[in-house]
């Protein structure tokens, strides 16, 4: 099956949604391309809303402790990880929904699936349901957002060794947790499950936590996790990782070279994200890849074809 669009926007991330809802403002006929069920993105489905959604129940708990030094003491809360989970979701399936509903106000023609270009005119989309479509495009944008960061070498393939996607799954309440990355990702994640419970220490192999923000604002940060977590280790790197009975055996080394070896219930790896663009057929067109895998563009988010913007 074919057909034919102005615009089409693959991607239903915060960038491409809004773009795609502006676009049908402005009177384009608009096709978007995405692979969750509904737009959102890695922020509403896997970033921003569930790990904000935890951190106010975070906030909570440590307020409810905090009391104490106000006169109010609070019994220690019972937690149901299931009922947690079960909210968290609720609350992004919620605001996906919202996004969705959205779209289909706009008339915006929404696809499930994955688009490759064809040609600097034509996609190839994957149905998830099923099936393929060819959409032929005057123009396009391209949004595909970015993948988590991993260290090959660190990757031993274990369920006790997490990411930002998975720690947000609350696979249980662990007594121990190392943080690897003392970015906002890793420090908020950290930040949940210590107030959950567990005993959380981050490595960093900067010279401080939230690399490249405000210094005087990381101060201020960097003395509350140091009050909070049990061990903060900066100009630090992990050199090996393997799992052991009922753990992560870590070895760390710092900046004169010393090494330390710990055993940690769950390893959360946490060190960026990147662009990815495999898959996407861009050979077959103009558009230029630089070094570090960005997609090229001008001042006015254009590539190198010149009816194809990122």
């Amino acid at each position: 099956m074919s057909f034919r669009t102005q615009l089409v926007v693959v991607g239903g991330g915060p960038g491409g949604y809004a773009a795609a809802y502006l676009a049908s403002d402005l009177g384009m006929q608009v096709t978007l391309v995405n692979l969750d069920k509904n737009p959102g993105g890695v922020c509403l489905y896997r970033g921003c809303i569930p790990s904000k959604a935890l951190l106010h129940v975070a906030k909570l708990l440590n307020e409810t402790e905090d009391a104490k030094n106000w006169g109010i003491e609070f019994a220690k809360p019972k937690i149901d990880l299931d009922k947690l989970r079960d909210w968290k979701n609720s609350v992004v399936e919620k605001l996906t929904s919202g996004v969705g509903l959205v779209g289909k106000q706009r008339k915006i023609n929404f696809i499930q699936g994955k688009a490759s270009f064809a040609s600097s005119s034509k996609l190839i989309i994957e149905k998830t349901g099923g099936g393929t479509e060819e959409l032929e495009f005057e123009n396009a944008i391209i949004a595909i957002g970015s993948v988590i960061t991993t260290i090959p070498s660190l990757n031993i393939k274990s369920d006790r060794v997490l990411n930002s996607t998975t720690a947000l799954d609350l696979p249980e309440i662990p007594k121990s947790l190392l943080v690897i990355g003392g970015g906002y990702i890793g420090l908020e994640l950290g930040s949940v499950y210590q107030a959950l419970g567990s005993k959380v220490s981050v490595v960093e192999m900067t010279s401080g936590l939230l690399p490249g923000a405000d210094r005087d604002l990381v101060n201020y940060l960097a003395k509350k996790i140091k009050e909070k977590y049990e061990k903060v280790m900066l100009n630090s790197k992990v050199v090996e990782m393997k799992e052991v009975k009922n753990g992560v055996s870590v070895k760390i080394q710092d900046q004169d070279g010393k090494t330390i070896e710990e055993v940690y219930d769950y390893v959360l790896m946490s060190i960026g994200r990147k662009p990815d663009t495999s898959g996407l057929g861009l050979e077959n067109t103009n558009v230029k890849i630089n070094e570090r895998g960005w997609i090229v563009v001008d001042k006015q988010m254009r590539t190198a074809d010149s009816n194809i913007f990122a």
